[in-house]
């Protein structure tokens, strides 16, 4: 067979993954998900689909800026991938939202190309749309621009948001807290804030108010929508 199919769950919710995501899942021999600190909500999401248990097989991931210890993962993951792929094994792979944005599948995808295993990659709801969709909003309008930043957040993307020209989203908010926060103050008068937390799932947290957005912690599964206030939609 020598192929692995790499599958996005989607944002949270079991409910939210694709009749194609559930047809592969359900057909495949293995199922190799991720799981930090002890926890994996990927595991969570197959077990409330039914996926049998003892086709899912876990595998710790370092959430650490230093991908010292995570590159050894997924070349060590990889190659059991590979060689379960040569035994004619049906095996996926699966990631949280969706495998092209900002997914640690990916890297994994191409140490199994480098050894000639044929990879298909299957597309999931990202978190942000489906946090638009839970909010209500508009992400982008007419000709604007749509910025997604990873843990990033400065002046220069809030002022291209204010001016109306740039729809912002920033990911891995937790990484950028104390600027964050600062800018949110600063920019509030101009911009629409909308924080999102666990998006989809039982605890999610949705905050429209900067004020309440700046008392509490940033989660590490949580993110920001920036929008203009010129734009009256928002």
């Amino acid at each position: 067979m020598n192929k692995v199919d790499i599958v996005a769950l989607g944002p949270g919710a079991s409910d939210l993954l694709s009749q194609r995501a559930m047809e592969i899942l359900q057909q495949s021999d293995g199922i190799y998900c991720p799981r930090s600190n002890g926890k994996s909500y990927a595991k969570e999401i197959l077990l409330q689909r039914s996926i049998p248990e003892e086709k899912i097989i876990c595998y710790n991931l370092p959430m650490s800026p230093d991908r010292v210890e995570a590159q050894q993962v997924y070349h060590h993951i990889a190659e059991e991938l590979a060689q379960k792929a040569h035994q004619g094994l049906a095996i996926s792979l699966v990631a949280e939202g969706d495998v092209s944005i900002y997914s640690s599948s990916h890297y994994i995808s191409h140490i199994l190309e480098g050894k000639g295993i044929s990879v298909r990659h299957h597309a999931g709801i990202p978190s942000f749309i489906e946090a638009a969709s839970a909010l209500n909003i508009s992400l982008v309008e007419g000709n604007e621009t749509l910025v997604v930043s990873a843990g990033k957040i400065s002046k220069s993307l809030l002022d291209s948001v204010a001016l109306g020209g740039t729809s912002l989203v920033v990911v891995k908010l937790s990484l950028c807290e104390d600027e964050a926060k600062r800018l949110i103050q600063e920019y509030a008068s101009r911009i629409r804030f909308y924080y999102c937390s666990y998006i989809s799932r039982s605890n999610a947290h949705y905050e429209r108010e900067a004020e309440q957005i700046c008392k509490q912690p940033f989660a590490y599964f949580s993110l920001l929508i920036c929008r203009s206030r010129l734009n009256l939609n928002n």
